[in-house]
């Protein structure tokens, strides 16, 4: 089943109640919730708030997305915090800040034995821990990304998934289909050389990306066109209509 939704950085400089009524308003039912912009890690009390907010709305929490980053001494105690107190289930991380071929193999140990660290602290509070696919980091490759995965190996350790620039879409899909098993969250959106576009373009693309799909997803809406408020709600409709299988609307 795919559940349509929002990651709220999608709109940074919009409030919490903006947030969730544009999801409510868009027919989506979840929000990934980021650090930093839409609340203070450290403000335990308005990050419960604003789960039981989005709770109240009837929104599901996809997940928290952080910005600790392995590899950069960070105190990953703040964001698992946080994401707790918000009642999320899924925590978001970045896997370094090197592109993976300039990663060494003492590096490479310490990512992962610091990524074994953190899914530990995470499992203790019954939360997964899910790394962003992503340029400059151990996922921007599907080979890199997949050596990184078997090699934490730790059950409650995962991946996002989202189109990664320059790379081919059989490429991108070949990615999804490797690493299904670890994937709980889909970043949406689409864009070309020019920059973003409507997701509507990206019919073909997409269609193969979610035919690579199956079990429980979240499909969350990324990256609007012009930041524009008409085109998100265009988006929404389209990636709807993708779910339920009928067609786009314009």
């Amino acid at each position: 089943m795919f559940i349509p939704g929002i990651v709220s950085a999608t709109f940074k400089e919009r409030s919490v109640d903006e947030v969730i009524d544009l999801a409510l308003s868009s027919g989506l039912k979840a929000i990934e919730w980021s650090e930093n912009h839409h609340f203070n890690p450290l403000d335990l009390g308005l990050v419960e708030e604003i789960g039981n907010k989005t709770r109240r709305k009837g929104l599901e929490i996809a997940s928290y997305g952080s910005y600790f980053r392995l590899g950069q001494n960070m105190d990953f105690s703040t964001s698992l915090n946080a994401a707790e107190k918000m009642g999320a289930k899924n925590i978001r991380i970045w896997g370094g800040t090197k592109a993976s071929k300039e990663i060494d193999g003492i590096e490479w140990k310490t990512l992962i034995d610091e990524a074994k660290k953190v899914s530990l602290m995470a499992n203790e509070k019954n939360i997964r821990v899910s790394l962003e696919w992503h340029r400059n980091t151990v996922t921007d490759s599907n080979e890199s990304a997949l050596r990184f995965l078997h090699s934490v190996n730790e059950p409650n350790f995962g991946c996002f998934w989202q189109p990664t620039p320059k790379q081919s879409v059989e490429y991108r899909a070949e990615g999804i289909e490797k690493a299904l098993s670890w994937i709980t969250n889909i970043h949406v959106y689409y864009g070309d050389e020019s920059g973003r576009r409507p997701l509507m373009e990206g019919k073909e693309d997409w269609k193969k990306y979610m035919g690579r799909m199956t079990g429980n997803r979240y499909l969350l809406l990324e990256f609007v066109k012009d930041n524009s408020i008409d085109q998100f709600k265009k988006d929404a409709e389209t990636l709807l209509s993708w779910i339920n299988g009928g067609k786009e609307n314009g």
